[in-house]
């Protein structure tokens, strides 16, 4: 353990290269010695940390899997650290049991045949989160009130200040009438956690607890953090107990892309660090000035935030302000963007899931082949393997290997005859084993495909043959071959909520800026209320929103920032949503300005206050 760890904290705004400047870190740590198992590089997400694992694997011509010790999530060193297995941690089906005896509705993740979307949390969903939330956050349960979220007093019992029908004592302990049988919050919680005691298994959050708590630091010499602005109070107790122990510490961030405070994160634990240097990276390689100005606009009404005052990548770029759309002419939009272009990339982004669903069905019958950023259950990397190895063969060509396994996973059972789906994953997994090489890096047959497969449909029964699928993918295949997109990357157009959108860029990006009732309450339980305009009562159902609270700021300028080329913000669009007023979103207030006014005037730069003598 040393006494002078050295910490340095870097600063880096939307596209200014961030990643690469930790990488690079990284580099000079290699060359000054350092061995890459000394040192522990540690992102938010699996996603980014694959990323990071990719990145870093070919600066060193080395496998990326030989990196995942030295490079992962905080959840995974500490499943590493306590020597747990997948048995050990808590899934679905111990919550579902828990629910069921305690006899409070849950919902699974995919019960109805759906994913879970933000307006059917039940119950018991919404006490678990906040088991969860309070550990994270380093909370006792008799806090379980303060969660950023309104209980309803029909169903929960509510301390006796906020329950006007419960009966007089301690606050989080109160004594309710013997015949009421509304649920008591923080005896649900205790008992959650005994379960998992009972039944030997840990949640992410005990994880992090555990490791804190036995001292378990990993085995490194310099420890880098990347998103730090997204850890939470629980996952810094982890770092402050790492960082003692390090020789370097390099933390890197930007405070102003906080997109998981509703799972604790905190950006006051990035700007509150006592760094021996401080790194501010200058420039923005993917923002022009149009977009990059209003983007500034936006977020300069936190006023806790470390400047960054980026260069853009370029003058000029658009922003365009669109009001009161139909689902329709976003679909007809992002459809004529595709066309004028060759290889342009979209990117469609809204603030909750559930609201895909309108666009989608909007967009699937017009045969364009996309990615969903947010749910496995649309156009994925497998529904799209299997286009292609369709495509293929039917021209009587090569694939992948990989496509081959897509195509296998893909394909009903009886496309394979008398045959199993497995012998050709066998058969794969030999070629792959004699190529040396990945799946994709390596090329079979149709006669090959034939061998294992022969009833592979063509193009024209491509839908009728795939298995394990949603509505919206057959009706995607069946429009994608009875269309003119064929051959198209679907890559370049890309759908998802806002959070999915974090570490991501396209040329031209849509963001609808319509909120939830979720949000709006999760706000309006939270918001000073001092910001508020006069005489306006913000509540669950205000609508339209009259502020944004600084968390929702920080998640609207994520989005905004994706953009390279055009930014086309949306106002009104989703059916029954509370509406965000884009003069709100940039202003923070209403304008009087016609629309296209204020959007002209919102990509000025900002004026520079002039230094106080």
């Amino acid at each position: 353990m040393t006494d002078d760890t050295h910490l340095t904290r870097l600063f880096g705004g939307p596209g200014s290269g961030k990643t690469t400047a930790l990488l690079d870190r990284v580099d000079e740590m290699l060359d000054d010695g350092v061995d890459v198992r000394d040192i522990l590089v540690v992102s938010y997400t699996r996603a980014a940390a694959a990323e990071i694992r990719e990145r870093l694997a070919e600066r060193l011509d080395r496998s990326p899997k030989s990196l995942k010790g030295n490079v992962s999530t905080m959840h995974a060193k500490a499943y590493e650290l306590l020597d747990l297995s997948r048995g050990d941690v808590v899934g679905e089906d111990e919550k579902k049991e828990f629910c069921s005896e305690y006899g409070i509705e849950f919902e699974g993740e995919y019960d109805s045949n759906r994913r879970r979307s933000s307006r059917s949390t039940t119950i018991g969903n919404k006490i678990l989160a906040t088991s969860e939330w309070l550990q994270r956050t380093r909370r006792d349960v008799a806090d379980w009130y303060d969660v950023p979220f309104q209980w309803d007093v029909e169903e929960v019992r509510l301390p006796p200040e906020e329950d006007p029908n419960s009966q007089t004592g301690n606050k989080y302990t109160p004594t309710w009438p013997s015949d009421d049988d509304r649920i008591d919050v923080p005896e649900v919680i205790r008992a959650w956690r005994a379960y998992k005691g009972e039944h030997g298994v840990v949640g992410f959050a005990d994880m992090l607890e555990r490791v804190t708590q036995r001292s378990l630091v990993p085995n490194v010499d310099h420890l880098v953090i990347d998103e730090f602005q997204d850890i939470t109070t629980l996952q810094h107790d982890a770092y402050e107990e790492w960082r003692p122990h390090m020789e370097s510490v390099l933390i890197a961030g930007d405070d102003d892309q906080v997109v998981y405070a509703w799972q604790g994160a905190d950006p006051a634990l990035l700007l509150e660090a006592d760094p021996d240097d401080d790194v501010i990276l200058p420039n923005s390689y993917r923002l022009p000035s149009n977009v990059l100005n209003v983007v500034n606009r936006e977020i300069r009404h936190i006023d806790e935030r470390q400047e960054k005052d980026l260069n853009p990548r370029k003058e000029g770029g658009t922003v365009e302000g669109i009001r009161s759309p139909s689902m329709f002419d976003l679909t007809r939009n992002v459809r004529d963007t595709i066309e004028a272009t060759e290889d342009e990339t979209v990117m469609v982004l809204f603030r909750a899931r559930y609201q895909l669903f309108q666009f989608m069905e909007e967009f699937t019958s017009m045969g364009i082949p996309y990615t969903s950023l947010t749910d496995i259950r649309m156009w994925t990397d497998r529904l799209e393997g299997y286009v292609r190895a369709v495509e293929k063969k039917t021209d009587e060509g090569h694939m992948t290997g990989l496509e081959a396994r897509r195509l296998a996973e893909m394909l009903a059972d009886s496309a394979f005859g008398t045959k199993e789906r497995d012998d050709l994953f066998d058969a794969l997994d030999e070629l792959k084993e004699q190529n040396n090489a990945r799946l994709e890096d390596f090329e079979v047959s149709p006669d090959f495909i034939e061998e294992y497969a022969p009833f592979t449909p063509g193009v024209a029964g491509a839908s009728d043959m795939l298995t394990r699928t949603s509505n919206f993918q057959e009706r995607s295949v069946d429009a994608y071959f009875d269309g003119p997109y064929q051959g198209m990357d679907a890559d370049r157009v890309r759908v998802g909520t806002i959070h999915s959108a974090k570490g991501r860029e396209a040329d031209h990006v849509f963001v609808c800026t319509d909120l939830t009732e979720k949000v709006v309450e999760q706000m309006a339980a939270s918001v000073d209320r001092d910001r508020l305009p006069e005489a306006v009562e913000f509540e669950k159902g205000t609508d339209p929103v009259p502020v944004l609270t600084d968390n929702e700021r920080r998640v609207f300028y994520v989005g905004m920032s994706r953009a390279r080329e055009r930014l086309v913000l949306m106002e009104n669009l989703i059916d029954g949503a509370p509406t965000l007023p884009l003069d709100v979103l940039i202003d923070n207030e209403p304008s009087e300005l016609p629309l296209v006014e204020f959007i002209e005037q919102a990509q000025e730069p900002l004026e520079v206050a002039e230094p106080a003598d």
